[in-house]
């Protein structure tokens, strides 16, 4: 058994904010055909982590925007560790974000106001022929309980989702899941953020009462009733 091989996704599984795992991220990446020729662009990329495993196992050339600081200095510090200079990442509002490149692959990471409103971003980037990658969270039942809705916000089921997609000219090509395992590397990695931050400051009762709550949502609904996905989506 390769350990550091282990070891590897490990680290990088800690840069992913999503729950969907290295393995799954590089199969999308095979089965969409991208190679060292592919320009990619990520919104809300985080520490641009998907653009890294990417470039690493397909060579291709990436952008990442995000609005936090820490993202972009730390994905920034990865990047140069690893001496990728096909990949750049931005600090902006990626709503404010402008340039003149048509990209092959536009990633939305996160739904910024409605999906029609980021379906119609990720448009202003993309070549005519090019695919959309929705990360979206979704409901695993039809009527999800209240308590996790007023928590996450409209969350709909996958034929709901695949619906909104259709509606708005497009289809489901390509997707890659969650799993278990990756929902409990996001949570407690999160989680262990928020206890840090309440044994530097004891008396910070909001922080407390978040870290509570981010548990109780998650064994008792998040873990249940809701699910993530990459979804690769195409016009005809």
């Amino acid at each position: 058994m390769n350990y550091e091989n282990i070891k590897k996704k490990c680290e990088e599984s800690n840069y992913l904010i999503s729950m969907v795992s290295v393995e799954e991220i590089i199969r999308l990446g095979y089965s969409m055909g991208l190679t060292e020729k592919s320009n990619v662009l990520d919104l809300c990329c985080g520490y641009g982590e998907v653009l890294k495993i990417w470039n690493e196992v397909f060579g291709i050339y990436g952008t990442g925007v995000d609005i936090c600081n820490d993202f972009i200095i730390k994905g920034q510090k990865r990047l140069e560790k690893a001496q990728i200079t096909k990949v750049k990442l931005i600090e902006d509002d990626v709503t404010q974000y402008t340039d003149n490149i048509k990209y092959d692959v536009v990633i939305l990471s996160e739904t910024f106001d409605s999906i029609e409103n980021t379906i119609n971003l990720g448009e202003k980037f993309l070549k005519s022929n090019g695919m959309l990658v929705y990360c979206k969270t979704y409901s695993k039942v039809s009527n999800p309980p209240q308590e996790l809705v007023e928590f996450e916000g409209e969350l709909l089921t996958l034929d709901d989702l695949n619906s909104r997609f259709n509606k708005l000219g497009y289809y489901i090509t390509h997707m890659a899941s969650d799993s278990v395992s990756d929902w409990e590397r996001y949570i407690t990695s999160e989680a262990r953020k928020n206890i840090n931050n309440i044994r530097n400051n004891p008396n910070d009762i909001k922080r407390k009462e978040w870290a509570d709550k981010w548990y109780k949502m998650y064994f008792k609904y998040r873990r249940l009733y809701e699910g993530q996905a990459l979804f690769g989506v195409e016009k005809l």
